[in-house]
């Protein structure tokens, strides 16, 4: 009798994102808090990557701080994924891309809105009718990466540095996690 040959999957590395929104579990009270937190779970349950993820609004940061907190992270292999001026930036570039750079967080905001009916960035939304909202984002997911790289350039030339490094979290994912396909049976916005 042939003995069946047992499936082995290897788990490739772990990754660890936290998030600074107010609809998260976590609301850092500022920069320092969110990469101190990230740091110390990163150790604690011994994630091969580490990344912080907020919006400047959300930690009221500025572009020097963050410049700075780079630096920091580097020693303790803390990434950073930001949105400058928020995280709509990163649902905006779903929707298309601004001709200029933008330091008003309300234009970005509004636009959202607008195309998402019923947005709330609140925890009982998100865990209820904004449940699958990557879902409806995900037909636009390499679109928005691109218009982000291409945002990018604009906010280099404005502010010196880049508006999100959200494309760089996006690679981290695929080669992390590898590739999924989340694509079949979504229902994109209008």
């Amino acid at each position: 009798m042939a003995t069946r040959k047992r499936n082995s999957t290897e788990s490739r590395r772990t990754l660890l994102l936290v998030t600074a929104t107010e609809a998260e579990a976590l609301n850092a009270k500022d920069l320092k808090h969110l990469i101190s937190f990230t740091a110390r779970e990163k150790n604690r349950n011994k994630y091969d990557v580490a990344f912080a993820l907020f919006g400047f609004d959300d930690v009221n940061t500025s572009i020097e701080e963050v410049r700075e907190a780079q630096e920091a992270c580097a020693g303790r292999r803390i990434q950073l994924c930001y949105f400058n001026p928020c995280f709509s930036l990163w649902l905006y570039m779903h929707l298309g891309k601004p001709q200029s750079f933008i330091s008003d967080a309300s234009v970005f905001e509004s636009e959202v809105r607008k195309a998402i009916q019923g947005l709330e960035w609140t925890p009982e939304y998100l865990l209820t009718d904004g449940l699958n909202l990557h879902m409806k984002l995900f037909p636009r997911h390499s679109l928005a990466d691109q218009n982000a790289r291409d945002y990018n350039k604009l906010a280099i030339q404005a502010t010196g540095e880049k508006a999100t490094t959200m494309p760089e979290l996006n690679k981290m994912i695929t080669e992390v996690c590898g590739q999924a396909d989340m694509s079949h049976n979504t229902k994109v916005f209008k």
